[in-house]
């Protein structure tokens, strides 16, 4: 309760007032995803389908939005801001609460615990995750894992029930890094913690727990195998460099007893980060540090010869990690534009189990020195050295910087910069070493007082070095609608219409330069450039907006490569228009898109119209029909006004007179229209083509055709008609059954075993 109120009470800014975490991606990316999900579950309905970024993609499909986490559905009970405030606070307190429950089970004290909760959950690597909320549950539920699967005492239904509800949680959060290290943690504690004759039974019930956890999440996994072969990830791949491009260089170790060698990466501004070169580019990695507290690598050190309980599992983590995280930093630049074998990214994000390996190690620890305590020499001796190296690098910051740069491998760069940015580095990390050695010491010079003083001082120090990195916003500054946002509302209520961010298709300009160098949250610039998925938290959609996370289908990813051609060539008015494109808008120093003109605007930006941009649902009065993707790409260029090419499986032209067109119901899961038409048409939806969805018309199913190369299109016959669209959950009418039957064995286990207890 105490290590609860304690992190409710660390994060009290966001928790008791109107200010959320914001800055990096969560802007730009998660808030968006987050709010989409958020707003589905608030209607009643399951978030299967986004129409504000890429035109209209699928949702619950892709496992970065975790759309299916039970978690969400609850918040959705609460205004949004205040749900993304609740999200990662929740997660911090279930990690460490999990964390201090493994601890306890290895035998450790209460004390020795807590160490190893506040060392886990306030190490750089979890408040980082305040801004990839997608993957804080898998961070939550790992010690639980290994807790579940490593309890002795537990009757074996029983701990397979609880380890599959616990996978089944992991695997509803979506993330695939975070599901491979907890099945990883669960089968290395087997192989390294439980006697020889133990292995292959408990191996066999993880298996088992496994089989149940896909039941329970086979709604997930079986929309998101479905929706793979149709991305853009899947159908071109990922290449070596964009796989690898976050993962951990060797030098970033050094992270470990110094929180911020290579600049202030806490601090969300990229002019006070001197060693990109160790990010692969980047002015940070996905955490912020690695640093987990002076002690938790004291820790490391001191059990190297341990053999207790647990002290295997964590060594064998660690080396596991550092095996897989590591090299992909080192590869070779000639190999990465090769294809990656797996399409998936970043094993930086592995750096949990690092994390989760030194709090256990911090626990076994300090028990150990409760008993004899440590000698200070070795502590002082790298506290001297920390300070001594901050005192040179302060003295000669020039000469201290070019050693760091060549040492890191950059040629040039800021040396006077990184000289003072590694003088406060070394400065802060022998503070904490030191406090961390006073800790220590307060446990052998204070025979009552001692113990609360250490832990207090082994608390503060990981929450000194890493508490700033996630960073407050007042709710306004991050969720009210820009002015530019604000006319849309009052100009297209009904959300017909689309907005472009034209400054992707221009070079750079000083204004753009000058809004980035001066906003170091990039919150103004994703809020403003419209390049992001940002309009999305005021229900606004783009089409050619950023892919963050590879997630688009593949035809949009072709399309998106056509737009930058058209946006220097003749046709760019009928190719935007076509899309729903009506509103542009772009600083104020670069011109407009061809077909776009000037009707507005501020100091920073200007607003763009197309006015013949066609609207996003249309009965189509010409188009062309072709016969296969190929063909209709080499054809869009051709395009009039107004024209749009349907693959069909045939090749023709065709007109129609103009017809009637009522929207009963438009929501991202349901359309519901009538339609009157003198002569047989198409109706274009501007919603990205695949084949997760139901069309209905006049109740009977209709299959939709690729318009436009990435969009949708359902042939309607001349007169009056109803036409229902429905977007589904892939595969859902099989899976559905998979919780059911999940619950139904749980019960049964549950209940065998209770009958079997209860036998005299």
């Amino acid at each position: 309760m105490l290590l609860a109120v304690l992190v409710c009470g660390i994060y009290s800014d966001p928790l008791f007032s109107r200010r959320n975490f914001g800055g990096r991606d969560l802007l730009a990316y998660n808030l968006p995803m987050e709010k989409a999900v958020h707003d589905a579950y608030a209607r009643g309905r399951l978030p299967v389908w986004m129409t504000e970024v890429s035109g209209g993609r699928p949702l619950l499909p892709n496992p970065n939005a975790g759309a299916l986490y039970p978690l969400r559905p609850f918040l959705a009970l609460f205004s949004f801001p205040l749900a993304m405030r609740l999200f990662p606070v929740f997660h911090w307190a279930l990690a460490g609460v999990g964390l201090f429950c493994l601890a306890r089970s290895l035998g450790t004290s209460r004390p020795a615990a807590w160490v190893a909760a506040v060392t886990y959950a306030f190490s750089g690597v979890a408040v980082s995750e305040a801004f990839f909320p997608h993957i804080l549950p898998g961070l939550a539920l790992l010690p639980w894992i290994v807790l579940a699967a490593g309890r002795p005492g537990i009757p074996a239904s029983r701990k397979v029930v609880l380890l599959s509800f616990l996978f089944a949680l992991v695997f509803l959060s979506g993330d695939v890094f975070s599901a491979g290290l907890a099945v990883a943690c669960a089968a290395l504690w087997i192989l390294l913690e439980e006697a020889r004759p133990r292995r292959a039974r408990e191996l066999l019930h993880l298996a088992s727990s496994l089989l149940l956890a896909a039941l329970a999440a086979a709604p997930q996994i079986v929309a998101t195998l479905l929706w793979i072969p149709e991305t853009g990830r899947a159908v071109t791949g990922l290449t070596l460099g964009e796989a690898f491009l976050y993962s951990i260089s060797p030098l970033r170790l050094l992270e470990f007893v110094v929180p911020y060698p290579f600049g202030s990466t806490f601090a969300l501004d990229v002019s006070q980060v001197w060693g990109r070169v160790v990010f692969h580019g980047k002015a940070v990695g996905l955490y912020a540090t690695l640093y987990a507290g002076a002690f938790a690598v004291v820790a490391a050190l001191s059990t190297l010869r341990e053999r207790a309980r647990g002290v295997r599992f964590a060594r064998g983590l660690a080396v596991a990690v550092l095996a897989v995280s590591v090299p992909p930093s080192l590869l070779p630049a000639g190999w990465e534009r090769f294809a990656s074998p797996l399409a998936l990214r970043n094993p930086e994000k592995l750096a949990v189990g690092l994390s989760l390996a030194l709090a256990i190690l911090a626990a076994l620890a300090f028990d150990r020195f409760r008993r004899t305590p440590p000698k200070p020499r070795g502590m002082l001796q790298a506290a001297e050295a920390l300070c001594l190296f901050a005192a040179l690098s302060w003295m000669w910051p020039e000469a201290a910087g070019r050693f760091a740069l060549r040492l890191a491998g950059e040629a040039s760069g800021p040396a006077r910069l990184a000289g003072e940015k590694l003088a406060i580095a070394f400065a802060e990390a022998g503070l904490l070493w030191i406090a961390t050695l006073v800790a220590l010491e307060a446990l052998r010079v204070l025979p009552r007082a001692g113990l609360p003083v250490c832990l207090a001082l082994l608390t503060v120090c990981p929450l000194a070095a890493n508490r700033r990195i996630a960073r407050t916003f007042r709710e306004e500054a991050l969720f009210s609608p820009t002015p530019f946002a604000r006319f849309l509302l009052r100009a297209d209520p009904s959300g017909a219409y689309r907005a472009i961010g034209a400054a992707t298709y221009r070079p750079p300009s000083v204004l753009q330069e000058t809004l980035a160098a001066t906003d170091p949250g990039q919150i103004e610039f994703s809020r403003r450039n419209w390049n992001q998925y940002t309009p999305a938290l005021w229900q606004r959609g783009t089409v050619f907006n950023g892919d963050f996370d590879a997630g688009d289908l593949s035809r949009m990813r072709s399309l998106r490569s056509v737009s930058y051609r058209a946006a220097g060539s003749g046709q760019a008015g009928a190719f935007f228009g076509a899309l729903a494109l009506r509103w542009g808008i772009r600083f104020r120093d670069q011109p407009p898109l061809p077909g776009y003109h000037r009707f507005q605007g501020d100091a920073l930006m200007d607003w763009d119209e197309h006015e013949l941009a066609c609207p996003d649902i249309r009965l189509l009065e010409k188009w062309r029909e072709e016969t296969g993707p190929v063909e209709a790409l080499s054809l869009l260029p051709a395009l009039k006004d107004r024209e749009i090419v349907v693959e069909s499986g045939s090749r023709a032209a065709g007109t129609a007179r103009p017809g009637q067109l009522a929207v009963l119901e438009k929501t991202p899961e349901r359309l519901s229209l009538e339609t009157v038409t003198p002569d047989a048409t198409w109706l274009f939806v501007l919603r990205g083509h695949w084949s997760g969805r139901t069309v209905l018309v006049d109740g009977k199913e209709s299959e939709d055709a690729p318009a436009q190369l990435a969009f949708s299109a359902v042939r309607v016959p001349a007169g009056r008609h109803r036409i229902d669209w429905s977007e589904t959950v892939p595969g859902g009418r099989v899976s559905r059954f998979g919780p059911v039957l999940f619950a139904l064995f749980a019960a049964g286990c549950l209940f065998a075993e209770r009958r079997r207890s209860a036998r005299p």
